[in-house]
């Protein structure tokens, strides 16, 4: 199975893929064409990526090893789309040959180190005889090749790729698998169902996952039973929690009772999914017994930051809005993320009584809660807006930072600007501020 390292190497393999691109390409001008040149040295320098690789692998080294995989997809896809523009401006720009041309050579040599990129890229330009190439040879390459492919070619769905994915499927990694499932998922193709339920099964928690998450998607409620079934005769926890989630998605008669018992499961994961689950089903105007909204809001006082905030907010969308005392409770709990959960309460509901308190918690100790009271704070539109800017420009340090941060996400320049000029200056706060801008870059606009 791929490792966090293998992973974050991608970024290293495919930044000389780049490089190597842009060096043939630059080789095809033949001098008359300034334009193009000049940004083909800007792409061969970095210029149009927000931060370095060398920097990014150095960040990816220091978090937690479980959020490696999403930081590395995001990066890989940043940059196979700032790739998939420059092609497209070249070929407006130039000539279609000049910019395919160093690819196609690349997809031909059959020992060339970047020869499934090329193929991949020129996949997502519509060239058939890549498209063919791929499928053929797709489980020839290396596992950390197969799953950046997939990677890619998942951002830039099409019919045609459907093979490659279903042949994925039986991929002996566990990763490349995962990614199959979700790009087929995503595309509702239904041809993908049996072999999907068949992964319920599998050895790999990885897989098992993203194969409920699959049949969700899919609106599989015919497979409520072998779900149930699951949750019954597995030890995993993670599985458990994920079924909750399905049982709140699919459609049938017996999931409120199934969520009803889950309440007082003995994972808080499972306890947490139960409540959102049944939040769920009453949005869907699915009726919710007196006494299991009783049972929802006796978890108000749950020993986990989570249960109590699910259980909060789940009871106001029913109509229970009396807990605002319980969500200042929250906010002065010893546990950050008990405070960070409060945070987020306030902005959810939009407690304009309890907004003070966000501006406070801007400065407080944990990391985690600064930054969910600066983000609640942007709930309040204009208002917590002014609010982010003043500590922006008057406060300490951290919320300095952290308001920065939380007016980027509202795209503030100004605000992006002070966190690029951070990321220069060294040390703890130079990291921070690295890892918050990439935040801002891959959040939708």
């Amino acid at each position: 199975m791929l490792d966090c390292d293998v992973m974050t190497g991608m970024l290293e393999k495919y930044d000389s893929f780049l490089t190597d691109f842009a060096v043939s390409a630059l080789r095809q001008m033949d001098g008359n064409n300034a334009k193009v040149e000049a940004k083909l040295v800007e792409f061969l320098r970095g210029r149009m990526f927000p931060v370095s690789v060398e920097c990014m692998t150095d960040y990816l080294a220091k978090i937690p090893r479980g959020n490696v995989r999403e930081q590395v997809v995001n990066n890989l896809r940043e940059m196979h789309a700032t790739l998939m523009d420059m092609i497209a401006f070249i070929s407006a720009e130039d000539s279609r040959q000049s910019v395919y041309l160093p690819l196609i050579r690349m997809m031909e040599k059959e020992n060339h180190p970047h020869r499934s990129l090329a193929m991949t890229t020129l996949c997502c330009f519509d060239f058939p005889e890549a498209v063919n190439n791929l499928a053929l040879c797709f489980s020839e390459f290396a596992s950390e090749m197969r799953w950046v492919t997939l990677v890619l070619l998942k951002k830039r769905w099409d019919e045609k790729f459907v093979p490659v994915f279903i042949k994925a499927l039986e991929d002996h990694d566990p990763e490349v698998v995962r990614i199959a499932i979700l790009a087929l998922m995503r595309a509702n193709v239904i041809s993908a169902l049996l072999p999907i339920r068949q992964l319920l099964r599998n050895s790999s928690e990885l897989i098992v996952l993203a194969a409920i998450s699959a049949l969700v998607e899919l609106g599989a409620s015919d497979s409520l039973a072998e779900l149930n079934d699951l949750y019954k005769t597995t030890d995993n926890n993670q599985i458990k929690a994920s079924i909750v989630s399905a049982f709140g998605e699919l459609d049938g008669a017996e999931t409120v009772a199934f969520l009803a018992t889950c309440l007082d499961a003995s994972d808080s994961r499972v306890r947490a999914n139960a409540i959102i689950a049944l939040k769920r089903k009453y949005e869907k105007q699915v009726a919710i017994s007196a006494d299991v909204i009783q049972r929802i809001s006796a978890l108000k006082n749950d020993g986990n930051h989570r249960v109590q905030a699910d259980s909060i907010h789940t009871l106001w969308v029913m109509g229970h809005t009396e807990s605002a005392a319980d969500i200042e409770k929250m906010l002065f709990s010893d546990n950050e993320f008990t405070r960070s959960a409060g945070a987020y309460l306030i902005g959810k509901l939009k407690l304009y009584q309890l907004k003070k308190h966000l501006e406070v918690l801007t400065a407080d100790a944990s990391w985690s809660t600064r930054k969910m009271a600066a983000i609640a704070l942007l709930a309040f539109g204009e208002s917590g807006k002014l609010t982010l800017k003043h500590l922006m420009n008057h406060g300490n340090s951290d919320q300095q930072i952290i308001s920065a941060f939380a007016s980027g996400l509202a795209d503030d320049s100004a605000a992006i600007e002070k966190l690029i000029e951070q990321s220069r200056s060294g040390g703890e706060i130079a990291e921070m501020a690295i890892s918050l801008l990439l935040e801002i870059a891959r959040t939708p606009s």
